[in-house]
């Protein structure tokens, strides 16, 4: 068989036979088959490859997965602790600063007391050398009242002379009374303020307080001052006798408590004159006394401590 092929440049012809075109046609279904294999091996290399690489990449998500989640209760278990570290802190801090409040109260405390106690000194030195002075006056005033006394064998030796001479009847040696006892110089000097309203604290705690009260509620009724006396428990550190004023007190009030001052000092009492350091309607401890008048209604506050005398 003889096959012409038209557009070759050599004008020869070509002669195949059949063995030939089948061995091409062979050949091509070969071609086509292997290419046909290749593909499929591709197209199942490349499926392989993608599952694999999308099980990898969720190996590798749940993996990452894993260890953020261990990661976030670790840092949740750290935030935790760490919350209940800064509490203790703050707790302590409170307790700390508690501590510190109450350690510079005490040092207050203890500062005012100091002062108090050096204050309470000098006022008794100075108390001290005012009783030496008043006790002195005092002695330079007994020795010119009785340098000043008539003599009583004078005054006895005259009575008996005028007896001599008239006799008295037994009505007149009836009416004849005792002259009045002579006035304490303390009375005395305390009489101008007669009228006067005061309050006497005596502390339970001082032994001699109680007699020290009674005698200087005495002077005052004798001097007519208008004086009640309440028992003061649960209080002490008080020395002497403390005469008080109320805050705002007339000038009356003030010379009276000056002049009780005074006429305590000269008789040979350890008294001087103070503040109340606080309401005057306001008092520690327990105040046992008469109900009418109440105990913090007088203007004046007589207290007597340890060592008033």
């Amino acid at each position: 068989m003889t096959i012409a092929v038209a557009g070759m440049r050599s004008n020869k012809p070509v002669n195949m036979d059949i063995e030939q075109l089948r061995g091409w046609a062979t050949f091509m279904d070969r071609a086509v088959v292997v290419s046909l294999v290749v593909t499929v091996l591709g197209v199942t290399a490349l499926a392989t490859t993608t599952w694999l690489s999308f099980r990898i990449a969720g190996d590798v998500r749940a993996h990452e997965q894993a260890a953020f989640d261990r990661y976030k209760a670790e840092m949740g278990k750290h935030a935790v602790e760490l919350e209940q570290k800064v509490s203790t802190a703050r707790e302590r801090t409170a307790e700390l600063e508690q501590a510190a409040a109450a350690a510079n109260a005490r040092a207050a405390q203890a500062a005012r007391e100091s002062a108090t106690s050096r204050e309470k000194e000098r006022s008794a030195e100075i108390d001290a050398e005012e009783v030496r002075k008043r006790v002195a006056e005092l002695g330079k005033l007994v020795r010119e009242a009785k340098a000043s006394a008539p003599d009583p064998a004078q005054a006895v030796e005259a009575e008996s002379s005028q007896s001599k001479e008239a006799p008295p009847t037994e009505s007149a040696a009836a009416s004849r009374e005792p002259p009045p006892p002579p006035t304490s110089p303390i009375v005395a000097s305390l009489k101008k303020y007669a009228g006067t309203k005061a309050a006497v604290y005596v502390l339970d705690e001082a032994s001699d307080a109680p007699a020290v009260g009674a005698t200087i509620s005495g002077y005052l009724g004798d001097a007519g001052w208008m004086s009640q006396t309440w028992t003061w428990t649960g209080v002490g550190g008080i020395v002497g006798v403390v005469v008080l004023t109320k805050d705002g007190s007339d000038q009356a009030t003030n010379d009276a408590a000056s002049a009780a001052v005074d006429a305590l000092r000269a008789a040979g009492f350890n008294a001087a004159k103070g503040d109340w350091p606080a309401d005057w309607r306001r008092f520690r401890g327990t105040l046992n006394g008469p109900q009418t008048p109440g105990p913090t209604e007088a203007p004046i506050r007589i207290v007597i401590g340890a060592k008033a005398h």
